[in-house]
């Protein structure tokens, strides 16, 4: 046995979780107003994905899992039952929406690559400002509920009775910075945003109504009312302030206003990317909760958003590669810095990243458990 092999086993010894005792106590903390601390201690998340999946279960036909619905769930239940025993959840859906429906993207002319060994990439329908007009005049005549079922109306494994009241359902999308890239592509979005303004005020306004239109579809297919909005932008660090303030918030703010108009609402955005410089014209939104990239402080986000619970900051690269006590040390960061008002879930900024090992996550949570209490209590299996 080599020596680091040695140091593995000696510090997987240090990290053992009662997993029982832990999850519990995860739920009463998530359970309760984030900025209380009225609660054992900071809550985690482990966002895993399909990239960590593939890695993990060394996946050999990524296409496959994509098409074929019963080998993704196969895949789904073996995974789960790896997670359950090594980490103590069952993080990915053993029920999913067959066939899928169209995207927002497709419906403004991008399509779906599959390749082997990645996930489905977007690619954009767009070469010139003549073929996104042209998209749009589409677009604005298109019925697009015969676009976004054109596959079939999916089932929906968590859809209330048909005679029952339509509970409220948080509705989401990628974010207008990223949408805008699949749909022209990236370089081409940002030589529009300067050379063709009007044409882009145009998309901004047309995707924002076409946002809150796609969420009604979704919703009255599943028998919910939307309430409730989250953002995925992890492109909007692409643009600068003025570029952002002039196409992209206006978009959020129409989507806001339209389904999460009241203070109580469920508002969201992940960027996990370095989007340090529009927290000032973020902060205006007042997300309920967000996700930053992993070079964006904790204390930066909570001095722009006093009143937002802060998804992070733990960069995934370090919960990858890093020594165990750099792990613990960004936990800590974290929680000293902002954890202390109660306004803190201890998560990954963005993903966990594929090739991440069970033995770092549970060094993960056993640091939190540990260093992010506010019950003051202490374990045999954290001492």
């Amino acid at each position: 046995m080599s020596e680091q092999e040695t140091y593995t086993q000696t510090e997987m010894k240090r990290f053992e979780l009662d997993l029982e005792r832990f999850w519990a106590e995860n739920a009463i903390s998530l359970s309760v107003d984030c900025f209380s601390t009225d609660k054992p201690r900071a809550a985690i998340l482990l966002p895993v994905d399909d990239h960590w999946l593939f890695d993990e279960m060394k996946v050999p036909s990524t296409v496959r899992y994509y098409k074929d619905l019963d080998y993704r769930l196969e895949l789904h239940r073996r995974c789960n039952d790896r997670c359950q025993r090594e980490i103590g959840i069952r993080p990915f859906p053993e029920a999913i929406l067959w066939p899928p429906p169209k995207r927002i993207e497709e419906v403004f002319g991008s399509y779906q690559v599959f390749t082997e060994g990645a996930t489905p990439w977007l690619e954009p329908a767009v070469e010139t400002i003549e073929d996104l007009v042209r998209i749009m005049d589409q677009v604005e005549r298109m019925d697009m509920a015969d676009f976004i079922f054109q596959d079939g109306v999916p089932d929906f494994p968590d859809a209330p009775p048909p005679d029952a009241e339509k509970p409220p359902r948080r509705m989401s999308s990628r974010g207008p910075a990223t949408i805008g890239t699949s749909v022209c592509g990236t370089e081409r979005y940002l030589y529009f945003l300067i050379d063709h303004p009007a044409e882009m005020q145009r998309f901004h306004e047309l995707l924002a109504q076409k946002l809150v239109e796609y969420a009604h579809i979704m919703a009255d297919a599943m028998g919910v009312t939307p309430r409730g909005y989250s953002f995925l932008d992890d492109n909007c660090a692409l643009l600068s302030p003025e570029l952002y303030e002039r196409f992209c918030a206006p978009v959020l703010q129409y989507v806001f206003d339209h389904l999460a108009p009241d203070a109580d609402d469920w508002r969201y955005q992940h960027s996990d990317s370095a989007m340090d410089h529009l927290l000032p014209i973020l902060a205006r939104f007042n997300f309920t909760a967000v996700n930053f990239g992993p070079t964006v402080r904790a204390i930066d986000i909570r001095r722009h958003m006093p009143r937002t619970c802060i998804h992070g900051q733990v960069a995934p690269m370090t919960l990858r590669n890093a020594p165990y006590e750099a792990i613990i040390a960004e936990v800590r960061r974290d929680f000293e810095a902002v954890g202390r008002d109660g306004g803190l879930v201890i998560t990954t900024a963005g993903s966990i990243a594929a090739g991440t090992t069970f033995d770092r996550i549970r060094c993960f949570m056993w640091a939190v458990d540990r260093y992010a209490r506010y019950d003051g209590k202490t374990f045999d299996d954290a001492a």
